[in-house]
């Protein structure tokens, strides 16, 4: 399974130095960042990471509101029209996401989309009948 890590975070001075200090102390390195403002100062700070499960528990210990949700990760073609096809692909897969993001791995080669959504392994199942290619946990965290 496929995690990224959500943290509840407030929009002040300093508040993601937090975050990235905490990280840096586990050496756990950071390998997609998503920030959302949400409402009245607030914030969704969604990371993916190279040791979900450790940078949870880290975050926790330090005061921090962090979740680990399962997540879709879904290579994707690092050209003009390539998150086009992708997407293309995901309605003919009947997935609707929540929340989505992606990243290039290599300049021109590849990169990965993040989806999100309630029923992971339902949507995973689905994105894979279209032929979409999951990345796997290691290489999601490695790259």
């Amino acid at each position: 399974m496929t995690y990224q890590v959500s943290i509840f975070l407030e929009n002040k001075l300093g508040h993601l130095e937090r975050v990235t200090a905490v990280l840096r102390d586990a050496q756990i390195n950071i390998r997609s960042i998503h920030l959302n403002h949400t409402a009245n100062g607030w914030g969704i700070l969604n990371l993916v990471v190279s040791n979900p499960e450790l940078a949870h528990q880290r975050l926790n210990e330090s005061g921090m509101s962090a979740a680990l949700r399962e997540i879709a990760v879904v290579k994707m073609a690092d050209r003009p029209g390539g998150l086009d096809e992708l997407l293309r692909d995901i309605v003919r897969a009947g997935v609707n996401f929540t929340n989505a993001y992606g990243r290039t791995v290599n300049d021109g080669e590849s990169a990965f989309f993040v989806v999100d959504v309630q029923d992971i392994p339902e949507a995973r199942k689905k994105l894979m009948d279209v032929g979409l290619e999951l990345l796997a946990d290691q290489l999601v965290y490695g790259i």
